[in-house]
């Protein structure tokens, strides 16, 4: 399973999540004060002189310049996102109870993008580049998102030379859906194809309405991706697959 909570939690300036390096993939991104810039919004400075405005009303804007741990990396990832006040209480130095307004922050944006999960190397580049697509957007537009795991793996069926068209003689060829070409996939591939189902429906609920879409329904996508593409893709699978059939075939070593 990927770990979601990075990429669903608010943070501080103090407090950035483990956001995994887009290029090593091993370093964390952290941030200096002098590279995190937050700004009131326009409406909000006007709020300001208003006796009606209260703090939890304020909206932030925010820009960000983070920096890979990994010291063989050191990639510098652009943010920026938006931010809010929330009221936290604590007890003073008089052992009273008291209040402060913190500054909460959600991103939006990174650049390079950040990668959710591994590709593997070996798959086709169409896929990583519908896969990509699907991370730039996520936090933003989460039904682009899940049409563009939709995407991948339309690509990946064409990968696999699963037909596109029907072809009859004496009439136009017939474009086939996802689904037509998924339950064309042949029986070496039945242990992926509930899955590429399962990913054609997320993606079609991504063609409705942006609200009805969650976080979390894209991320279901990407966990069934990821398996799907280990399938087909991680040598280690393959490796191990032709070592039991070495090993069945000749009933022992």
């Amino acid at each position: 399973m990927i770990d979601r909570t990075p990429y669903k939690k608010k943070f501080t300036k103090d407090n950035i999540p483990n956001w995994i390096c887009p290029s090593c993939l091993n370093g964390v991104l952290h941030s200096s004060e002098k590279h995190f810039i937050s700004e009131d919004t326009g409406g909000t400075k006007r709020g300001w002189n208003e006796e009606w405005f209260d703090p939890e009303m304020a909206m932030l804007t925010y820009t960000a310049m983070f920096t890979c741990t990994n010291s063989k990396c050191q990639e510098s990832v652009a943010s920026s996102g938006y931010g809010y006040l929330e009221q936290e209480y604590f007890y003073n130095q008089e052992g009273q109870h008291d209040y402060e307004y913190v500054a909460y922050y959600r991103p939006l944006f990174f650049h390079p993008t950040l990668q959710i999960f591994k590709i593997p190397n070996e798959a086709p580049e169409s896929v990583k580049k519908a896969i990509e697509n699907s991370f730039s957007t996520v936090l933003i537009n989460k039904s682009a998102s899940a049409n563009q795991v939709r995407i991948a793996v339309e690509c990946l069926l064409t990968h696999l030379k699963i037909k596109q068209f029907n072809v009859r003689i004496g009439r136009r060829r017939q474009r086939l859906n996802l689904h037509q070409r998924i339950e064309l996939l042949p029986v070496k591939y039945k242990k992926i194809k509930d899955i590429c189902l399962a990913i054609k429906w997320l993606g079609n609920a991504g063609s409705h309405c942006d609200e009805d879409m969650k976080i979390d329904d894209v991320f279901d996508g990407y966990d069934m991706l990821s398996f799907v593409l280990e399938e087909l893709f991680d040598n280690k699978h393959v490796h191990v697959k032709k070592l039991a059939k070495k090993i069945n075939t000749k009933k022992g070593v």
